[in-house]
C-alpha cells in the first residue's frame, strides 16, 4: 500500500470544548426531536495501527464552500440531530468529540463522491491524513437529496462506513478536521478575540470543569438547553465529562495570552484531577457571539 499519512503523537492533544456565557437551568429529561427532524444514521467500523479500532456510529455533515461536502462521523453518539441547526455545528460537534474522548474519520465529497484525503484521529491520541490518490486504497459515494446527504466511504486497510445525515448550514466559516492538519486552526478571516474575552471564557470553562458541575459545564459549552439536555442522556457522559474535567489544573490561573486571527489561547499551570503537573495552553474560536475552547494543548512537567 502507498499513502502520504501524518500520524502526530499526543503530546499536545486536540480537546474541543467550550464556550463561555450564561445559560438557564437544563431541562431534567431528554426532549423529542422536533417533528420534521430526522435522525442521522452512521454504521461502520475502522482499524489502524497508530489510530485504534472502533466502531462509527454518529456524524454530521457539511458544505465547505468550493470543497464539497464534509462527513465527519465518530466512535460514540454525539447528538448529531440536535446539532444541525446550531450557529457552529462542526465546532460544537468537534467539542462534543473530545468530551467523549471518541475517535473519527472524516472525509470531504465533491460533487462525483470523491474525496482527495481519508483522515481520521482521536482525541487524546494521534491523527493520519492520508493523501493516496483517491479510487486507489479508497472508493466513496454520495448523494445529496434536499437538506439530506447519504453515502458510503471504503478504504482498503482502515475499514469502511455509510452514512445518512442532515445537512448542517453554519453561520460561520467552519474549518475541518483536514483544514487543522494542514495548520489552519480557525477561521483566519475571524475577528481576533480580545484577552480579556479569553480570560473570562477560560475562567468560566476551568471553574465549571472543577465544580464538576456538569450542567454548568454543558452550558458554558454552548449548547443551548434542549440540546445539553440531550447529552445529559448520552449513555456514559457522565464518566466522560469526569475525564474531561480533569484536564483542567488546579490553581490554573490565566497565565500567558496570545490573540491571533480567528483564535488565541489562555496559558495555565497546576495539578491535573489525577495529580500530575501540568502547563497547558487552552485555545478559543469565536462563535459568533461566544467564544468556544476547541483544544487543549497539554505540557507533562
Amino acid at each position: 500500500m502507498t499513502r502520504i499519512g501524518v500520524v502526530v503523537a499526543a503530546v499536545s492533544f486536540s480537546v474541543a470544548l467550550f464556550v463561555a456565557c450564561d445559560r438557564s437551568m437544563l431541562l431534567a429529561e431528554t426532549p423529542p426531536l422536533e417533528h420534521e427532524q430526522v435522525p442521522g444514521s452512521v454504521q461502520g467500523r475502522f482499524a489502524e495501527i497508530d489510530i485504534g479500532n472502533f466502531d462509527l456510529v454518529d456524524g454530521i455533515a457539511w458544505r465547505a464552500e468550493g470543497r464539497g461536502t464534509v462527513i465527519y462521523v465518530t466512535s460514540k453518539p454525539i447528538a448529531s440531530s440536535m446539532l444541525t441547526t446550531s450557529a457552529c455545528p462542526a465546532t460544537m460537534a468537534r467539542a462534543l468529540t473530545a468530551v467523549r474522548d471518541a475517535g473519527w474519520v472524516e472525509v470531504t465529497l465533491d460533487a462525483s463522491g470523491k474525496s482527495n484525503y481519508f483522515g481520521s484521529g482521536q482525541p487524546y491520541g494521534g491523527s493520519m491524513r492520508a493523501l493516496d490518490p483517491p479510487g486507489r486504497n479508497w472508493t466513496s459515494t454520495v448523494t445529496a437529496s434536499g437538506d439530506r446527504v447519504s453515502g458510503s466511504v471504503t478504504h482498503t486497510d482502515y475499514g469502511s462506513f455509510k452514512f445518512d445525515l442532515p445537512l448542517s448550514t453554519p453561520k460561520v466559516k467552519e474549518v475541518s478536521e483536514d483544514d487543522r492538519m494542514r495548520g489552519v486552526q480557525a477561521d483566519p478571516s475571524a475577528p481576533a478575540p480580545s484577552a480579556k474575552a479569553l480570560t473570562d471564557a477560560y475562567g468560566a470553562a476551568h471553574a465549571a470543569a472543577l465544580k464538576k458541575d456538569w450542567t454548568a459545564l454543558l452550558g458554558a459549552l454552548g449548547f443551548d438547553v434542549a440540546q445539553s439536555a440531550a447529552i445529559i442522556a448520552l449513555a456514559n457522559i457522565d464518566a466522560d465529562l469526569q475525564a474531561f474535567a480533569n484536564r483542567f489544573l488546579t490553581p490554573g490561573e490565566a497565565g500567558e495570552i496570545e490573540s491571533r486571527e480567528g483564535h488565541g489561547y489562555v496559558g495555565a499551570e497546576g495539578v491535573n484531577g489525577k495529580g500530575g503537573k501540568f502547563i497547558n495552553y487552552y485555545w478559543f474560536t469565536p462563535c459568533q457571539e461566544k467564544l468556544v475552547l476547541y483544544s487543549i494543548s497539554e505540557n507533562p512537567q
